[in-house]
């Protein structure tokens, strides 16, 4: 129920207006009659039996009748034109709520949203100025996100935060969830002034609710006094209601498609920082896939000696200065607190900050969110990503996505940096073979226990990297996915409140937010089933396959066709996978690197052996270079052969520059393997 603010609010109330309609007519004729009555018989002295006092009140009682009929007509007449009046108005208001409430279920861009509601709510309902406030809940203010009217744009660009139960109408109102109506501000002490608008006189201020919660509220302002009445208020409560979900729907869409967005692009960056072994060129990948990652401008990558608490900056991308070589103290900076506690942090005013490392004077960049590097446990450096102080600021949704990634990057360093080793001791190894042959056997041992500990890591890597895809999986489907279906639990329930009392255009935008939700639901389920496709432990490799070639033709342009020969069969979970996942790294490298106008995918099972092959028409490459010029290419198809080698497999990739490149791979089959006798 809306609040009257004090003395300032003027109530409408019109039920005496029947009684008054009846009883103004008849007194007057009660009282007309009577006079005349009196004045013949007292005043004239006319006798009660005469002709002449006969004749007048036969005139009388005529005459009355006549004039209670005229007057109650005319109040008739009055009473039905205040009622057009009012009607006419309230039918104005209700369309052009509905049009606003019609052009807010057609975006879900947060930021036009609000622009639109207030110009509409102001060029639509006439009012001198319309804000439009949303709650932050963290610092327990309401702050002003969008306003139409005299100074809206300077009111903006200066800002208004109000606390919530603390200052303003507004501020009231987003405390106790209750509308407001004031229609003399100067007769209500929560009236805060805006020096802005000094014509303010009345104000009215309701609730944007989702549920329960208040998220905002949205304000109204008149120049006149006594300017709202209780259409107003319904009109603007009705608004309030469509704003609030509106809004929430716009929110929870963005950040849907931002963790979308994210899980792609973090997808593309494990992709490609696998594929990279030069320790140099690697560092300086991540660094500029992370910054692209947050929409930020630098980065720094740091390394920790935990033994003597040092931290060493070995790697920039795109900084004012070029930092390699600095040196840090354990919990010096952001870095230095990042790795010594091993939580992230963001400071957006690094050189305010008391904790800024001197060693970084002269940077311009002063936003920073700093993520640790862990490896088993162990933090082994740290991610800084940068912005200048014109760009946005950092917030937690940036620390969740640059944990994401620094768990990919922590790989792709070990990756690296056990890949320098095993190179390093091989070449020395054949510097000294010639004056050392009796520690060969020694050096061969050693040799193979570092290759065993990078084919052991790699192992952990592809393991890893399936928990990471499955895990994400899970996290869309448990939490977005949940909330999808809350919005429709919601609007269920809101269908269902309303009842047969709900309007058609209702009903109508109610089906539009039905269908915004399905959309939602059908984006976020086409994303789980690029990290995890359920297709494969459904019902197998073959469909799985079949269906993957078939989105990639679409996605890639590429006219890639799928062959089976002999009758498939399953295969355990883990072969299942590790096929799927070579297809699907070969038909990346196509589509990356080949150029190529065509690709076939063919799978031949046999009883003892399933043969995959992977052939594109496209320009190729010189094999014996890629494999000796060590320029960090090479570790997709190494990941490749490692997982055809598990499987105790073989693996041959052939390839001539314009003649196009063919890998095929072949994988023992033993009666143990196959899962079941189903045919596909």
């Amino acid at each position: 129920m809306p609040k009257n603010g004090g003395d300032a609010s003027r109530p409408p109330s019109n039920s005496w207006i029947p009684n008054l309609r009846l009883a103004i007519p008849l007194s007057v004729a009660l009282i007309g009659l009577g006079y005349a009555l009196i004045e013949l018989v007292w005043i004239q002295g006319y006798s009660l039996t005469s002709p002449a006092f006969l004749r007048a009140v036969l005139i009388l009682v005529v005459v009355t009748p006549l004039i209670v009929w005229l007057i109650l007509h005319w109040a008739t007449n009055i009473e039905n034109a205040q009622h057009d009046t009012q009607t006419q108005r309230h039918t104005l208001r209700m369309e052009a709520a509905s049009l606003v409430g019609q052009r807010m279920t057609s975006l879900l861009d947060l930021d036009s949203l609000l622009t639109d509601v207030v110009k509409l709510i102001r060029s639509k309902f006439g009012y001198y100025h319309v804000n439009l406030f949303l709650a932050d809940e963290e610092n327990k203010e309401i702050v002003l996100k969008q306003a139409d009217g005299p100074s809206a744009q300077l009111m903006q660009a200066r800002g208004v935060q109000l606390k919530i139960g603390a200052e303003g109408i507004t501020g009231w109102v987003a405390s106790t969830g209750q509308t407001l109506v004031c229609n003399d501000v100067s007769q209500e002490p929560r009236y805060y002034k805006i020096e802005l608008l000094p014509e303010t006189r009345a104000e009215l201020a309701v609730p944007l609710r989702v549920g329960e919660r208040v998220i905002g509220v949205l304000d109204v302002q008149s120049n006149r006094l006594d300017s709202f009445d209780q259409g107003d208020v319904t009109a603007l409560e009705i608004l309030g209601n469509e704003i609030g979900i509106t809004i929430e729907n716009a929110r929870l869409f963005q950040e849907t498609k931002h963790r979308y967005e994210a899980m792609v692009a973090l997808h593309e960056t494990s992709l490609d920082i696998i594929a990279r072994l030069d320790t140099p060129q690697l560092l300086g990948a991540l660094l500029r896939r992370g910054a692209q990652l947050l929409g930020a401008k630098a980065g720094m990558l740091y390394l920790s000696d935990a033994q003597r608490k040092l931290i060493h900056v070995v790697a920039g991308y795109n900084t004012a200065r070029d930092f390699v070589g600095v040196t840090l103290r354990w919990g010096e900076g952001v870095i230095g607190q990042v790795i010594e506690t091993g939580t992230p942090m963001i400071i957006n005013d690094y050189w305010n900050w008391p904790g800024h490392a001197t060693a970084f004077e002269g940077a311009t960049e002063n936003r920073i969110v700093g993520v640790p590097l862990k490896w088993e446990n162990q933090i082994i450096g740290g991610i800084d990503i940068l912005n200048d102080p014109e760009d946005r600021c950092f917030d937690r949704n940036d620390i969740w996505l640059l944990s994401q990634f620094a768990d990919l990057a922590s790989i792709a360093v070990k990756n690296a940096d056990l890949h320098t080793q095993v190179k390093q001791f091989s070449q020395e190894l054949e510097q000294k073979v010639a004056e050392r042959t009796h520690e060969l056997s020694r050096a061969k041992d050693q040799l193979a226990i570092k290759a065993e500990q990078l084919r052991s890591l790699w192992d952990k890597t592809v393991r890893l990297q399936e928990e990471e895809r499955a895990r994400i999986a899970r996290d869309i489907h448990d939490g977005v996915i949940q909330l999808i279906a809350g919005a429709r639990l919601e609007l269920t329930a809101t269908r269902v409140v309303a009842g047969v009392g709900l309007s058609p255009l209702a009903t109508k935008k109610m089906d539009a937010l039905w269908g915004i939700l399905d959309e939602m639901e059908k984006e976020m389920r086409r994303a789980i089933y690029d990290l995890q496709p359920p297709i494969l432990d459904a019902v197998g490799l073959t469909p799985a396959l079949s269906k993957y070639v078939g989105t990639f033709k679409e996605l890639a342009g590429i006219d890639c066709q799928m062959q089976f020969t002999g009758t498939p069969f399953r295969l355990p979970p883990a072969t299942e996978i590790a096929v799927f996942r070579i297809v699907e790294e070969s038909l990346h490298n196509v589509m990356s690197h080949a150029q190529a106008r065509k690709a076939v995918v063919t799978l031949d099972f046999s009883p003892t052996l399933l043969n995959v092959t992977v052939e594109d028409d496209g320009q190729g490459f010189d094999i014996e270079q890629r494999r000796n010029n060590g320029n960090g290419t090479g570790l997709g198809l190494l990941s490749m052969r490692e997982r055809v080698k598990v499987l105790n497999g073989k693996m041959h990739v052939s390839s001539k520059i314009g003649q196009g490149t063919r890998l095929v791979f072949s994988l023992p089959i033993t009666r143990g393997m196959v899962s079941d006798g189903r045919e596909f």
